[in-house]
């Protein structure tokens, strides 16, 4: 839920960034007959199609299931697609009820979930303690979604207390792996695989969903300990479940994609993300692995890759301009990996780390300040580290040439 995504905040370089968005005209058709996009009927696996599921709605605005139906397709088919437009329609079908002063649990729950998917951390933590307070059943759901959303700012030790108390309301492989990723975040990554992969092993009925997610913690614990072997089998695994539920993950392939990067092996990049031309994400992904061919030799991968480049980077002006501040990262990594500007990078970086406090963000961070010759910058990184106990062999060389050069 929580994947790639930013808070809302004003941008200090929006003007700038307006410019430079209104520099090319919009594109207009040759004619009328000109085809622009070819659109697919957004569906679930074994549900309704969206417009299905919205005719049912608007034909009683006032039943609240069938708002409920239509907001809850509309917000998992935005974390699958990553297509903004769905959050709106989860909105509007949730306002009669969101717009009160005291909203259904089942309500309040939903919209927690869409201000976390826009980034609006403050509201969707209102929501969710309002619910952990009260007595409905919503409550387990809202302390679990807490903790991951803690696990996401970097603070384990506040993570863990919640997946403590959600623990023996959900089941063994979900409280399982909220407390692996806890544990694992606050420096025991070797011991919360090892009861993870334990609870994977006894859960082989659990559903798809919840398999997947914990596959994707056990690869990611596996890889800060430097087992890439077992991260690889995790990963397989989990992509394996994703494809069997014709469904789609863009966090997961998103970790893939990295470390079949970090492993050197742009050509199975290609071939994982071909399929997802549409995803912010994983066209990053596939712009790195094409810039590496392109190192190789491939002409045609270089200048795909710089065209993607291009278009990706417009797409995140566009997203700055409207105050969106979804995929800061992923503009870092841009910038530093593909425009080669490693201070826009670490600007950027810096704006993310005030929100997510990951891992993969302390790595890109570190590269950042490095590479812009700024390490002074990588403090406040460096002090969640102390604080946080994190282990993760991927920093080591970032850490070592940070340190050596702050101690000068």
């Amino acid at each position: 839920m929580l994947h790639g995504t930013r808070v809302l905040a004003t941008l200090a370089g929006l003007v700038c960034i307006a410019a430079a968005a209104a520099m090319e005209p919009a594109y207009t058709p040759r004619s009328d007959g000109e085809v622009l996009e070819r659109l697919t009927v957004p569906r679930l696996p074994g549900m309704a199609t969206l417009s299905e599921l919205r005719n049912l709605w608007l034909a009683q605005p006032a039943h609240l299931p069938g708002a409920l139906a239509y907001a809850r397709a509309a917000l998992e088919l935005h974390r699958r697609d990553e297509d903004p437009r769905y959050l709106g329609y989860s909105e509007a079908a949730l306002r009669p009820w969101s717009d009160r002063p005291r909203p259904p649990p089942e309500v309040l729950l939903m919209r927690a979930g869409v201000r976390l998917a826009r980034m609006d951390i403050a509201g969707a933590e209102q929501d969710l303690q309002a619910l952990i307070d009260s007595a409905a059943p919503e409550q387990h759901a809202a302390r679990l979604t807490r903790a991951h959303l803690r696990l996401s700012q970097g603070d384990p030790a506040s993570a863990l207390a919640d997946c403590l108390a959600v623990a023996s309301n959900v089941s063994p492989l979900v409280a399982a792996n909220c407390l692996a990723g806890a544990r694992g975040l606050g420096g025991d990554p070797a011991g919360a695989l090892a009861v993870l992969e334990q609870s994977l092993g006894a859960s082989a009925a659990a559903p798809l969903s919840i398999a997947i997610a914990a596959d994707r913690t056990a690869a990611e614990l596996a890889l800060r300990i430097g087992r890439a072997d077992v991260a690889r089998v995790h990963f397989e695994r989990a992509i394996g479940r994703m494809r069997a539920g014709q469904t789609t993950d863009p966090g997961l392939l998103a970790a893939y994609a990295d470390y079949l990067l970090d492993g050197r092996q742009p050509v199975q990049v290609q071939v994982l993300l071909a399929p997802y031309p549409r995803h912010d994400t994983l066209v990053l992904r596939l712009a790195l692995a094409e810039r590496a061919l392109g190192f190789g030799g491939d002409a045609a991968a270089a200048a795909t890759a710089n065209a993607r480049t291009h278009s990706l980077a417009r797409r995140f002006q566009d997203m700055r301009v409207r105050r969106d501040s979804t995929h800061l990262r992923e503009q870092a990594m841009l910038e530093l990996q593909l425009r080669q500007d490693p201070g826009a990078a670490l600007r950027l970086m810096q704006r993310s780390w005030a929100l997510l406090r990951e891992p993969v963000d302390a790595r890109v961070y570190l590269q950042a300040a490095l590479e812009s010759r700024e390490p002074d910058a990588a403090r406040p990184v460096l002090d969640w580290l102390a604080r946080t106990g994190l282990l993760d062999v991927r920093l080591a060389p970032e850490l070592a040439a940070i340190r050596n050069v702050v101690r000068r």
